[in-house]
C-alpha cells in the first residue's frame, strides 16, 4: 500500500524547504486573516481562523489522501479512488453551514469536490507524499479571502 504521508524529496525541493514553505503559507494566511478582520470586523468565510490557517490544510491532505486515497487506491485502483475521496472531499464541505451562507457551501462543496479533490489526488500519487497538496490547499486558503474581498489591502 502507498505511504503518501512520508515528506520525500521532490527535485530540489528537499523535506526541509516543504516543511518551511507550509510554515510560511501558514503566517501568510494568518496575516490575511489579520488584515480583514482589521478591515471588515469578521474573519473570511467566517471560518474559525485556526481552522483555516492550520487545521483544514493538514489535516484535511493527511485524512483524504494520505488515508482514504492509499487505502482506495490499495481496494479499488487509482481512478475510483481519486473519484471516491473527491466526492467525499466535496461531501466533508458540507459542514461549512455552520459558517457560511447556504449558496457559498453549495459553490464550496462543488468546487472542493470537483476541481481540488481530483488535484490533490493527482499531486499526490504524481509525487508520492501529501505535502505538495498541503502546500496546494494552504494556497488555495491563502488566495480566497483575497479574492473574496479584493479591495481589503
Amino acid at each position: 500500500m502507498n505511504n503518501f504521508l512520508q515528506i520525500i524529496e521532490l527535485g530540489f525541493f528537499s523535506p526541509l524547504m516543504q516543511i518551511a514553505v507550509v510554515c510560511i503559507l501558514f503566517v501568510a494566511i494568518v496575516c490575511v486573516q489579520y488584515k480583514i478582520f482589521k478591515k471588515i470586523g469578521t474573519f473570511s468565510h467566517n471560518y474559525p481562523p485556526i481552522t483555516l490557517t492550520l487545521f483544514a490544510p493538514i489535516y484535511e491532505e493527511v485524512l483524504f489522501r494520505g488515508i482514504f486515497l492509499a487505502g482506495l487506491i490499495y481496494l479499488y485502483g487509482t481512478t475510483s479512488a481519486i473519484v471516491i475521496t473527491s466526492i467525499l472531499f466535496g461531501v466533508w464541505h458540507i459542514r461549512s453551514i455552520f459558517f457560511m451562507p447556504k449558496k457559498k457551501v453549495i459553490s464550496q462543496v462543488l468546487y472542493t469536490g470537483v476541481i481540488l479533490g481530483p488535484i490533490f489526488a493527482f499531486v499526490t500519487i504524481l509525487t508520492g507524499s501529501i505535502w505538495i497538496a498541503v502546500i496546494l490547499h494552504s494556497l488555495n486558503n491563502l488566495f480566497a479571502p483575497i479574492t473574496e474581498h479584493k479591495n481589503f489591502f
